[in-house]
């Protein structure tokens, strides 16, 4: 298992920088409505879709709904769509982070209902696809620190949370994340973004600076969120991987959890500041 988690992991590390570096506009785009197609298979299974059929209709249906809203952005209004997209889900995950805590309070009941889960999978999923596209048009930089940025937070809190983690952190919500996880894998990766900063930018300016350090806070408060709603979602249907599609990881929506919530949130602020 371990030697299958470390193969996958390369080859997810060598697909990441191809992407970034190699791949066109088409094959990029082939490489995340493959990711999204795949997506909506596993979050159709973690909402309660036993049928196959009924999963890929799921999924067939995400896809096309995601081509006309990447439609929509390429369009002359494409500025004021992006910052409306990026406001959405800045609302959209404040509104998770409100749900999550009430349901580990004991204030709302489980969720149940496939349609509700589905529908919440398209809230979820479509803007993270718009997002990532987006990210990548705006230069390898970007995307290569939002992907570098989301998986030190996974690393680090991993690593923190084997050494140090006592205290759960959302026990009803996921049982096997700690305080000293969560907190290690803040830190690290806000310490991995400024060094990303550092290196990638040609000019130190104070202001970008300040910019950039609230946009990498909230993507990494977003990233968190991310993971705890897939595994709220997971919970309530009682499945622990989403998949099996990457050997040694599980599924691949257990892979970018985080960076469905992170990529919108770092695309409002680079909009809103980095950009600027």
């Amino acid at each position: 298992m371990f030697k299958a988690r470390i193969l996958t992991s390369t080859v997810l590390l060598f697909g990441v920088f191809g992407v970034t570096y190699l791949a066109s506009n088409a094959v990029a785009l082939v490489v995340f409505t493959g990711v999204l197609f795949l997506s909506g298979l596993e979050w159709g299974a973690i909402s309660g879709l036993r049928l196959f059929r009924t999963r890929l209709s799921f999924a067939i249906l995400l896809c096309v709904v995601s081509y006309l809203g990447m439609y929509g952005l390429s369009s002359e209004f494409d500025s004021t769509a992006q910052y409306w997209l990026g406001f959405y889900c800045f609302l959209f995950w404040g509104g998770v982070s409100v749900w999550i805590y009430c349901y580990q309070s004991g204030r709302v009941p489980a969720v149940k209902n496939q349609l509700v889960l589905c529908c919440l999978g398209l809230l979820v999923l479509l803007p993270f696809f718009l997002s990532v596209v987006l990210i990548w048009h705006l230069g390898p930089i970007s995307f290569l620190t939002l992907i570098l940025v989301v998986s030190a937070v996974d690393v680090f809190a991993f690593l923190g949370g084997r050494k140090w983690g006592k205290s759960q952190f959302v026990s009803l919500v996921s049982p096997g994340k700690t305080w000293a996880g969560v907190k290690f894998g803040f830190l690290g990766a806000f310490v991995a973004g400024n060094l990303f900063y550092l290196i990638f930018e040609e000019f130190l300016s104070l202001k970008l600076l300040l910019y950039w350090n609230l946009t990498l806070i909230c993507t990494i408060f977003a990233s968190i969120l991310g993971d705890l709603l897939e595994s709220l979602v997971k919970r309530f249907g009682n499945i622990k991987n989403s998949g099996v599609v990457l050997p040694g990881h599980g599924g691949l929506l257990d892979r970018i959890d985080s960076l469905c919530a992170a990529a919108p949130i770092f695309l409002f602020f680079n909009y809103m500041f980095i950009g600027s």
